[in-house]
C-alpha cells in the first residue's frame, strides 16, 4: 500500500505512480491510499490498482485509526509512506496492523534545516516503528538527519528513475519541427522549457524575470535565435505569472501551455531545460529532461549537484542569482558545438545511473528483504 497525505500529482506522487507501473514482479500487489479527499489516481494507474482515500481534510490526530482499520481489511503486508506530513499516523497504524512500515522522503518545500523539538521526537519514533527508510537522494538524506536527528546509517539512498525509453533520445531536426507543429509551438528557433506546477516553490517569477533579462541584454542573439520559454504546468499563479510576462513586455516569447499528460513527447521539441526551484528532492523534470537529451540550468539545491556536473550536463547556480541564470542561458544559446556535447552527457547519467529499472530492482530487493526478516522471526 503506498500512503500519501494527498494525490497532489507532485513527484512522490508520480514516482509511487512510476513503481507501480514498471514493477514486473506479480507477487507483490500494490494499492494507493490519501489521508485526504482528493480525487482518484485511477485515471493514471495501471488496470486493477485499487485507489483508496480517507476523506481527512486538514489536520488530524487521529489519522492512524481509519489507517489501521484499511490495513487490516486489506491485509497489507507492507506500507510505503512518501514523505514526512503522514509518517507518524502511517507508522502506528502499521505497527497495530501488524505490517511493515517503509518510508521514503524527497525533501520539504519550506527552507528549513531543524524542525522544533516536539517534531523531531514524533518522527524519530516514526523512525523506530519503521521496518526501512529511505531518501531519494545523498542530499535528501543529508537534510531528513539534519531534520530529524535520526541516524545516517538508518538511512538507505535509492534514487528516483525514469523510463529511458519512453523519455527517449533527441529526435532529428525535421522531427522535432514536426513536434513543435503539432503542439502550436514556434517552428523554428531556440526553447527553453521548464516543467514543473506554477507554485511559489518553484519561483517561476525569477525564471521569467530573468528570461526578460537575457532577451534585453543579448536582443540581437536572442532575434537571431528566436528565443522562446515554454512553461509546462498548471497552478495558483497561473494568471499571476501570466500577467508578469506582459508587464515585462515578453508575452509573445513566454507561452503557457498547462499541465500536460504527454511530456515526453513535448521535451523533444525544446532545445534547453530551465528550473528555478528555490528547493527540490530529485526532481523528476530533471531527469526527464536529461533523459530526453536536454542540458539543464537549474538552482543548486537538493540533488541537483548529484544530477548536474556543472558545465558537463548543464549548469547551476544558487537560489536568486539571476544574472548568473541570465548568462548561462546565453551560453547555451550561443554554442551549438558545446551544446550538442552537453545533450549527449545528460542522456548518458540518466540511463547508466538513474533509469526505472534500477529504481524498481531496488525497492523490490528493499520489500523482500523487510518480508524476509519477517518469515524469519517465524520461523
Amino acid at each position: 500500500m503506498h500512503i500519501f497525505g494527498n494525490f497532489g500529482l507532485g513527484g512522490a506522487e508520480m514516482g509511487a505512480v512510476r513503481l507501480i507501473q514498471s514493477f514486473e514482479d506479480s507477487t507483490f500487489v500494490h494499492a494507493i491510499c490519501s489521508i485526504s479527499p482528493n480525487v482518484s489516481m485511477k485515471n493514471i494507474l495501471p488496470e486493477g490498482i485499487n485507489c483508496y482515500s480517507l476523506g481527512l481534510d486538514g489536520r488530524s490526530y487521529t489519522a492512524f485509526i481509519p489507517l489501521l482499520r484499511l490495513l487490516r481489511s486489506t491485509q497489507t503486508d507492507i506500507a510505503h509512506v512518501n514523505n514526512l506530513a503522514p509518517w507518524c499516523d502511517v507508522a502506528v497504524a502499521s505497527k497495530l496492523a501488524g505490517c511493515h512500515c517503509v518510508e521514503t522522503f524527497h525533501g520539504v518545500e519550506e527552507e528549513q534545516i531543524k524542525f522544533p523539538g516536539w517534531r523531531r521526537g514524533l518522527l524519530r519514533t516514526a523512525c523506530a516503528l519503521s521496518s526501512r527508510v529511505a531518501a531519494v537522494s545523498e542530499a535528501s538524506k543529508n537534510l531528513l538527519v539534519k531534520l530529524t536527528g535520526i541516524k545516517g546509517q538508518k538511512i538507505q539512498v535509492i534514487p528516483n528513475g525514469v523510463d529511458t525509453d519512453l523519455f527517449g533520445s533527441p529526435v532529428s531536426e525535421e522531427e522535432k519541427r514536426k513536434i513543435r507543429i503539432s503542439y502550436h509551438l514556434p517552428e523554428n528557433g531556440f526553447l527553453f522549457g521548464c516543467v514543473s506546477a506554477l507554485r511559489p516553490v518553484k519561483d517561476h517569477e525569477g525564471l521569467i524575470k530573468a528570461f526578460s533579462l537575457f532577451m534585453s541584454s543579448n536582443e540581437s542573439v536572442a532575434r537571431q535565435k528566436n528565443a522562446n520559454l515554454v512553461l509546462v504546468g498548471d497552478g495558483p499563479l497561473a494568471s499571476q505569472l501570466q500577467l508578469y510576462s506582459r508587464q515585462l513586455g515578453i508575452q509573445e516569447n513566454v507561452i503557457f501551455i498547462g499541465r500536460r499528460n504527454d511530456v515526453n513527447k513535448l521535451l523533444q521539441a525544446l532545445d534547453g531545460f530551465v528550473l528555478n526551484s528555490k528547493t527540490e528532492g530529485m526532481s523528476y523534470a530533471i531527469l526527464e529532461a536529461m533523459a530526453s537529451g536536454l542540458p539543464v540550468i537549474a538552482t543548486n539545491v537538493g540533488a541537483n549537484a548529484e544530477l548536474i556536473h556543472h558545465g558537463t550536463e548543464g549548469y547551476l547556480y544558487s537560489p536568486g542569482d539571476l544574472k548568473s541564470l541570465t548568462g548561462f542561458m546565453a551560453d547555451l544559446i550561443g554554442n551549438e558545438a558545446y551544446l550538442l556535447k552537453m545533450k549527449e552527457a545528460a542522456r548518458k547519467k540518466i540511463v547508466e545511473f538513474y533509469s526505472i529499472h534500477k529504481m524498481v530492482s531496488s525497492y523490490k530487493d528493499l520489500y523482500e528483504e523487510v518480508l524476509s526478516k519477517e518469515k524469519n522471526k517465524a520461523a
